[in-house]
């Protein structure tokens, strides 16, 4: 009995080593290794797929937030340029450069033939229009009238002397042009006054002043013409004051034999 217990005991000693030494053997049998290697992919691609998801997310908000700055920056920017733009196009134009007012003003001056009243009206309507469509006329206007006047008070001309209402229709042109400083049609007043033409009867009185007139607004035909109507009269001092004029102002003179009394 004692050799069969311990028979029994080196028996179960041996069947538990066997076990012992058979259990690593199971365990690194072929079978387990493979297992053990798909459970290591399995493991290294749930790594890198959970990786690459993580990554994923940065690479989207990074191409998403991007072009958001750039985007705003040219909605606001592009708004100023076209304002600007517009803005040069389109300057400021005065709301009464058409304006019925300032026409019905440039009629009046048109109409008026006296350099007083041409000079009054003139500074009304500056002031009442101004930037009109007629504003460079109307200064113009002005500038001749003033001259006008100025020279009516050197040479002592009556108030009345831009008022006569003789005349056509050529006398009324001539007489609306020389109340404004134009020399030639002075002159050619003159001489209707002389021969009895445009609607007047011969004046020598009539012929004389606007002869002066005239010189004085720097035609140098009237001055010569003016020299000689005071040579014949025998006014010498006279005469030779305007014909030296005349001869400044560049008129030169057709030869003839020397009549002068100086």
């Amino acid at each position: 009995m004692a050799l069969g217990t311990g028979t029994g005991l080196g028996q179960s000693r041996n069947w538990a080593g066997e076990i012992k030494s058979a259990a690593p053997a199971a365990v690194t049998s072929p079978a387990k290794d493979a297992v053990r290697e798909s459970a290591d992919q399995r493991k290294r691609k749930a790594v890198a797929k959970n990786g690459a998801s993580r990554i994923k997310p940065k690479t989207r908000i990074k191409t998403a937030l991007l072009p958001q700055p750039q985007l705003k920056a040219s909605t606001k920017f592009k708004p100023q340029a076209k304002s600007s733009r517009s803005e040069r196009a389109l300057p400021l134009v005065p709301s009464n450069i058409h304006s019925p007012g300032s026409e019905q003003c440039w009629q009046q001056i048109q109409a008026t033939v006296q350099p007083a009243k041409l000079i009054r009206l003139s500074e009304e309507c500056e002031r009442d229009f101004p930037g009109s469509q007629f504003a460079e006329q109307i200064r113009q206007v002005a500038a001749g009238a003033r001259q006008v006047l100025e020279i009516q008070r050197a040479t002592g001309l009556s108030g009345d002397f831009f008022e006569d209402s003789v005349g056509d229709a050529a006398y009324r042109d001539n007489l609306s042009k020389a109340v404004r400083g134009d020399k030639d049609a002075a002159y050619l007043i003159a001489l209707a006054y002389r021969i009895g033409v445009s609607g007047v009867a011969p004046n020598s009185r009539r012929m004389e002043q606007w002869l002066r007139f005239s010189a004085e607004l720097g035609s140098g035909l009237a001055s010569w013409e003016l020299a000689e109507y005071y040579n014949y009269g025998g006014l010498v001092a006279d005469a030779a004051r305007y014909e030296k004029r005349a001869l400044e102002l560049g008129y030169r003179p057709p030869f003839r034999l020397p009549t002068r009394g100086y």
